[in-house]
């Protein structure tokens, strides 16, 4: 307990003197506002809960984005946003070929036959790049191994599955008879969303260290293959073509892991073609004329052979139409970059700081405004910062940490208003004390410089009546009533101001008060001194000397008409404050009614008043000394 007095003095506090320090105040509310902004962003505001709460909102950011762009579509703002870049091919049941049908006499699957013939159709348009976004697992056919290396210059193959063993693989004449083998892996988030982008496999693919080339920098391998994602292979071919998109030392970039990247989902549409149709000669070729033409399969009626995945505006959608998503927002250079966590750290701690200093210095109601402006305000701007700059930063830990600080601000802000408000009380409880004591004195000084003399005077008189009234006893009785009266006068007067402190000093008046009482009611008193220095003033101001000495005058008043006690002793001695004890014999005191300070026990709530404008503190117990009786014990602080 010895430690907290110093620990008290390192720490910011209202020194409360003739009035209250307001800068004191601001600073010590600046200082636990900011530390304890800190403390919450370091303790909540990083919390995993947040994070997962966090992906849940990429999908209202998603669809908040989608609603404006429409909105400013259909007021003429922008232009409808249709892609020019890229075309779908899609394949599936509803084009009359059997897509579960298998291979006959270990033969290549079916669908092979299908797309050799379907390629040149394509190829008549001239597009920039043909994708084959398909399972074509098991043997070659032939007629499409023909059919690749015709187009090989324009054709890439997107390889499906996990590519965790050789048989996810197709057969080595495909792979090797187009431009460029990729993998079509998509990410999904925890809410189960896809929107983050499929670049830089190995960031999510785990293999062992033997399975990776010194010299890939991004992608995965397999035998001796580097094997990079869909987007991040057609990309940089579109860029180096028809100098759109971004060039392969840009997108290198993306493969650093504390920087997630998101698909720009904006409610692109694709032009969308049937394998049936296209076969049938109902498409013309020419509206592949210079388009990324992805083919792959799309929702069956029968079966589903490719299992939709949810996007942030599609409830389900086919894996050809996110990975156009994706190359759309590569070649558009419109990445959305998630914000760095280190710097985003650093930055909530500088923030929870700022609002805790702030929200522990304003009023309620403009604290309350600014919060809630400043609330809405980063809201927007995280959605502008999405939509916009494509920059994703996670709103919910900014939003913790504004919500965080404005509750422990305004604690600080109460306690400390409320500390004050108390402060000021004391002070001006002493200000009215001062008065009345000055109020007492100046009425004991007319009492003795007037009053007094004038009492005196008459009991002259009577002296003289005595001797012109010979045997007559009014006089001398007279002069006994005026005897009385002066000695009462004098006791008001002492009892109105206490000259006594003045005169004699701190303990020769509380000595005094013990001498009276024992010369008025016939009690024992004791008065003992704990202190070597028997003239020790304790550094006391005038004001503290005379409230301690009207709280034991007090409590020897209570002794007189309440106690019925027999023997009074007062202790006073010096430890890590000044003590003073009052110790009596009497019938003693029911101690759960000082506790509740009953309002009717004006004796009691008097000499509490007067301890807290000194500071000091008033305790009562049964003595160990007597069987029964009171034990006041007044403990007062020293400064030095």
């Amino acid at each position: 307990m010895r430690l907290l007095p110093p620990l008290k003095r390192l720490l910011p506090a209202i020194r409360v003197g003739p009035a209250p320090k307001r800068d004191g105040l601001l600073f010590e509310r600046l200082f636990w506002g900011a530390l304890s902004g800190g403390l919450a962003t370091i303790l909540f505001a990083e919390s995993p809960v947040l994070d997962t709460m966090e992906m849940n909102l990429l999908e209202w950011r998603y669809k908040t984005g989608y609603e404006l762009t429409r909105v400013w579509t259909a007021m003429g703002v922008s232009r409808a946003n249709e892609s020019e870049d890229i075309a779908l091919v899609t394949y599936d049941d509803e084009d009359q070929f059997d897509l579960e049908s298998e291979s006959t006499d270990g033969g290549a699957a079916p669908v092979q036959a299908v797309l050799a013939r379907l390629l040149p159709l394509i190829e008549a348009g001239q597009p920039l790049l043909l994708v084959l976004d398909m399972d074509l697992r098991g043997k070659a056919d032939p007629d499409l191994v023909t059919a690749l290396r015709a187009y090989k210059s324009n054709v890439i193959l997107a390889l499906p599955g996990t590519l965790d063993n050789p048989n996810d693989l197709p057969a080595a004449e495909l792979r090797k008879s187009v431009l460029k083998c990729a993998f079509d892996h998509v990410l999904e988030e925890q809410n189960g969303l896809t929107c983050r982008m499929p670049i830089s496999a190995n960031m999510f693919m785990s293999m062992s260290n033997q399975d990776m080339p010194e010299n890939t920098a991004f992608g995965i391998s397999s035998g001796g293959e580097i094997i990079e994602s869909l987007p991040e292979v057609i990309a940089p071919l579109m860029s180096s073509r028809v100098g759109v998109g971004p060039s392969r030392l840009q997108i290198s970039d993306f493969s650093r892991e504390d920087l997630p990247i998101y698909i720009k989902f904006s409610g692109t549409k694709y032009p969308t073609y049937k394998t049936r149709e296209i076969m049938n000669g109902a498409i013309d070729p020419r509206v592949f004329s210079g388009k990324v033409v992805i083919i792959g399969t799309n929702f069956s009626q029968k079966v589903d052979n490719t299992p939709r995945l949810r996007t942030p505006l599609n409830v389900k959608a086919p894996n050809i139409y996110i990975q156009a998503e994706a190359i759309s927002t590569l070649t558009k250079n419109e990445a959305i970059r998630s914000f760095p966590r280190t710097i985003l750290h650093h930055l909530l701690l500088l923030i929870g700081g700022a609002l805790g200093a702030l929200s522990s210095t304003l009023p309620m109601g403009r604290r309350t405004t600014a919060f809630l402006t400043f609330a809405m305000l980063l809201v927007a701007m995280t959605q502008v910062a999405f939509q916009y700059l494509n920059l994703h930063v996670p709103v919910l830990p900014l939003l913790a940490v504004l919500m965080l600080t404005y509750i422990f601000g305004t604690l600080i802000y109460l306690d400390t208003d409320l500390r004050l408000r108390n402060k000021e009380l004391a002070l001006a409880r002493e200000a009215m004390q001062v008065r009345a004591e000055e109020e007492r004195q100046r009425i004991a000084e007319d009492l003795h410089d007037e009053t007094l003399p004038a009492l005196s005077a008459v009991a002259r008189m009577a002296d003289r009546l005595t001797h012109e009234m010979d045997g007559s006893d009014t006089p001398r009785q007279m002069r006994e009533k005026l005897d009385g009266a002066i000695s009462e006068m004098r006791r008001v007067i002492n009892d109105l101001h206490p000259s006594v402190l003045e005169t004699m000093g701190f303990k020769p008046a509380l000595e005094n008060l013990l001498a009276i009482l024992e010369r008025e009611t016939n009690i024992h008193t004791d008065f003992i001194d704990g202190d070597a220095d028997p003239s020790a003033e304790y550094n006391l101001n005038d004001f503290t000397r005379l409230q301690l000495y009207r709280i034991v005058q007090e409590s020897l008043n209570n002794v007189q008409k309440h106690s019925k006690a027999s023997e009074v002793k007062v202790l006073i001695k010096q430890e890590d404050g000044l003590q003073i004890d009052i110790i009596d014999n009497g019938k003693g005191i029911d101690l759960e009614q000082v506790r509740l300070t009953n309002k009717t026990s004006h004796g009691l709530v008097n000499i509490r008043q007067r301890a807290q404008l000194i500071g000091a503190q008033v305790d009562w117990k049964k003595p160990l000394e007597y069987p029964t009786g009171t034990q006041v014990i007044i403990r007062m602080p020293l400064t030095n």
